[in-house]
């Protein structure tokens, strides 16, 4: 930008700021972004933590990345599916040539993890934490994530409400993997054959912290600032079990290290700017990309990161005065808008109105405002030689921004942050591509026909744990006297026999040898956590019948007929309606569903076992199996292989509940040491 531009803008900021009545005084100070940020001298505590060599964490990273878990991530969307992961349908040629090109370069689990990982690196290095640590979570902070990105944990949660047996989320899965897979114990036995001398409890010690960073990097929570807190592995088991068993448990979950924290920021810098360039890349049915151009929403943050970037702090300050006022005006409109049980004097309704009109005035301002950004990104676009290269340099561009104010931020604190404003652009660039890119990514097989064809394909898995006794073999012998099984030990022996001899049931053989080779040990979680989360599922099933909650999930027809219904019908066998139940009504309620679904709790948990192992099925296996079923059909598949036309798709229920959860950043605008009446304009 010409030092002549930059003196005109610098005019125009001025002018509203005299127009305000705002002091120049900044309410945070944002300094120049050094050179040698990334350079680090020191050496911090957290770096020192753990009794292991360089050589030991190095060895362990090599067994993270041979194993099967991250080989496969290779095959698993990140948010869109590639071309060449989906079956190719039949007669297809035009239409896979449409996708062919832009395709190569989408992003995997695996390519997300490695960048993420980069990311971790910088920040880890220029903070004086322990580089190799961040690396390794990094690696496998996705390794338990499904087939289909965001969408199949979505369909298998679902399935497992519905089953009563739980929830399927992927950082908690993560766990369960490393150590039902056994990759903990080649981690041992690798990091032996390098240092002999390394004690196994130091290298065991070790994975809890890589573990709790894996389940605690949950990038779709909201995200202010991350303080690490001290865990006991009591309580950090005790985590893993509640992700399954309690509804949304796992975005409460904070870090146990600085290691930990950096990964959730890294995690969302990360995919922001890959899910706008997927945007660029992806088609849809029509041919056209998913966004073509940045359009001035866009332009509007990339002017905020640029003036970061380039520290303009006139702009900075001016746009955090704008977003505080809005933000407490916002407030003081919510506090004195009446409620049902509110009696609003003559006096309030008048400063009610004058709160809205002056907000009015100043988001015209603001528009007015963010017009001058959207001016300052335009001629930083146009700078760029090489208009091809322009999606990527200004994502580029942005992603840096917010690396090296997150560096700036936290350094010297004992937690992970970012500026008030660079933290809210953030949030602010995540919503927009909720909004703008993610419900076009999916294929429209995905969310139409998909979670159908799972739910029967559960349903074919549990029936074959059922009918060979492995979920039986899972309740606690001292259960299963109450508990009258499926089928008898005869039947079960002469059923494993049937499938392994049975060469159209290739898939249900493989699931049957995957957990009859695990160590029994391993699996013991499974009936604590069926049991637990069938009390949670029932008082969530309880609430949606009478009202308290809507069902945000797939298959909402299914549920709706086979549990919110029924649950209707007691409620008015009872004499009682939505409106006249009383809390010790559904108290009783709760505890008699609760008392009839534990009786089938051997299907449950064989649900639970199938849903398990169909999570960790690739994109590209979960379709084979479904055709080979015969759920999902070639046709279905030809019909549904394009992406819908943006601004003509429903938003996805996960799409809404990420929009709703990024929405609700507006209090992100204060810096982290000051309160709300240390703040003034």
């Amino acid at each position: 930008m010409s030092e002549k531009s930059y003196l005109e803008l610098n005019e125009k900021i001025a002018q509203i700021y005299n127009q305000m009545g705002y002091s120049d005084k900044p309410l945070y100070d944002y300094k120049d972004m050094d050179e040698d940020l990334m350079d680090y001298e020191g050496y911090s505590e957290y770096a020192k933590r753990f009794n292991l060599k360089k050589s030991d964490v190095l060895a362990i990273m090599k067994v993270i990345t041979e194993s099967a878990a991250y080989q496969r991530s290779s095959q698993k969307s990140m948010m869109a599916t590639r071309s060449n992961t989906i079956i190719p349908p039949d007669n297809t040629d035009e239409l896979k040539q449409n996708f062919k090109d832009s395709e190569a370069l989408i992003q995997t689990r695996q390519t997300h993890a490695r960048e993420v990982a980069d990311i971790a690196e910088i920040i880890s290095n220029a903070l004086g934490l322990n580089v190799d640590f961040s690396d390794l979570i990094a690696l496998g902070h996705d390794i338990g994530h499904t087939w289909n990105g965001h969408t199949g944990e979505r369909i298998l949660s679902s399935i497992a409400r519905l089953n009563n047996c739980g929830y399927i989320v992927h950082n908690a899965m993560g766990a369960y993997i490393l150590e039902r897979e056994n990759i903990i114990e080649r981690a041992i036995e690798e990091v032996k054959q390098f240092n002999p001398k390394t004690k196994e409890e130091d290298i065991k010690e070790f994975m809890r912290y890589v573990i709790d960073g894996i389940v605690s990097h949950n990038g779709e929570g909201v995200v202010g600032k991350i303080i690490p807190r001290e865990k006991t592995s009591e309580d950090m088991a005790e985590e893993i079990r509640r992700c399954f068993t309690e509804k949304g448990y796992d975005r409460e979950i904070m870090p146990a290290t600085m290691e930990g924290a950096v990964i959730r920021y890294a995690d969302i810098i990360a995919y922001t700017r890959s899910d706008i360039l997927d945007g660029f890349r992806l088609k849809d049915a029509n041919g056209n990309k998913i966004i073509k151009e940045f359009d001035d929403d866009y332009l509007s943050i990339i002017g905020t990161t640029l003036a970061r970037k380039n520290n303009f702090e006139q702009m900075l300050t001016l746009e955090n005065k704008f977003l505080l006022e809005l933000y407490g005006l916002s407030k003081k409109i919510k506090e004195l808008t009446p409620s049902d049980t509110k009696v609003t004097t003559l006096e309030e309704k008048q400063e009610l109105e004058r709160t809205k009109k002056e907000r009015e005035l100043i988001e015209a301002k603001y528009e007015e405002f963010k017009q001058y950004k959207i001016e300052y990104a335009k001629r930083y676009i146009n700078s760029i030689e090489s208009q091809s290269d322009v999606k990527t340099k200004v994502t580029q561009m942005m992603q840096n921004v917010f690396i090296k104010d997150l560096i700036e931020a936290s350094r010297d604190k004992g937690y992970i942050t970012m500026s008030p404003l660079l933290r809210k652009t953030l949030f602010l660039l995540r919503d927009m591509n909720v909004r703008k890119i993610v419900p076009y990514t999916r294929r429209i097989f995905e969310t139409q026909d998909l979670p159908i064809a799972a739910e029967g394909l559960t349903e074919m898995f549990t029936n074959v744990l059922l009918d060979t006794g492995m979920a039986y073999e899972l309740i606690p012998k001292e259960v299963r006297e109450d508990i009258k099984p499926y089928a008898s030990e005869e039947e079960h022996k002469n059923n494993e026999e049937e499938i392994n001899r049975n060469p159209h049931m290739n898939y249900e053989r493989k699931m049957c040898h995957y957990y009859r080779k695990q160590n029994p040990e391993k699996l013991e979680y499974m009936y604590k956590n069926v049991i637990a989360a069938m009390e949670d599922i029932t008082r969530h099933d309880v609430n949606i019948a009478i009202g308290k909650e809507k069902y945000e999930g797939e298959l909402k027809e299914i549920y709706e007929a086979n549990k919110i219904n029924p649950i209707k019908k007691r409620i008015a066998i009872m004499g009682k309606n939505s409106e006249t139940i009383t809390d010790e009504d559904t108290e009783k309620l709760v505890q008699e569903l609760l008392k009839d679904r534990k009786k089938d709790v051997e299907k449950a948990i064989a649900a639970k076992m199938a849903i398990e192992y169909i999570g960790g099925m690739t994109d590209n296996t979960i379709l084979a199996v479904l055709i080979e079923k015969n759920l999902i059909s070639r046709k279905q598949l030809i019909e549904g292989y394009s992406r819908p036309e943006p601004g003509k798709e429903a938003l996805e229920t996960g799409v809404r509940d990420l929009q709703r959860i990024f929405a609700d950043n507006e209090a992100m605008i204060y810096p982290d040491d000051k309160r709300d009446d240390e703040i003034t304009l």
